[in-house]
């Protein structure tokens, strides 16, 4: 069961998200929404893997934006040499998908 602290930082968390895809949509419109909801898809993956590691929750949050603006693009574009990119960007999000569960079973047991 996630502690009080847990539940009032994911409230926090997500009145932040909301807020800045407002902001988003009064600035640009859908196309700034579908940039913000980009970047979070992007950094899912890389939240999930560093979940795994005992570290804090903001430390989590910043690493895994920065990962997925870094880490993410690179192995889309190397596997867009070789296979459409459509198909490179769902091959690197099922590949660190896959990583963030083989780390979360490889901490369980």
């Amino acid at each position: 069961m996630p502690s009080n602290e847990s539940k009032e930082s994911m409230v926090f968390l997500l009145i932040i998200a909301l807020s800045v895809l407002v902001f988003s949509f009064v600035l640009f419109g859908t196309t700034g929404i579908r940039v913000v909801l980009g970047i979070i898809l992007v950094s899912l993956p890389f939240y999930l893997i560093l979940n795994n590691f005992q570290i804090e929750q903001s430390e989590k949050f910043v690493f895994s934006v920065l990962l997925g603006l870094t880490l993410f693009p690179s192995l889309v574009y190397i596997f867009g040499l070789v296979v459409s990119f459509k198909i490179g960007i769902v091959a690197a999000f099922v590949l660190f998908l896959l990583l963030a569960i083989f780390l979360w079973r490889k901490k369980r047991s």
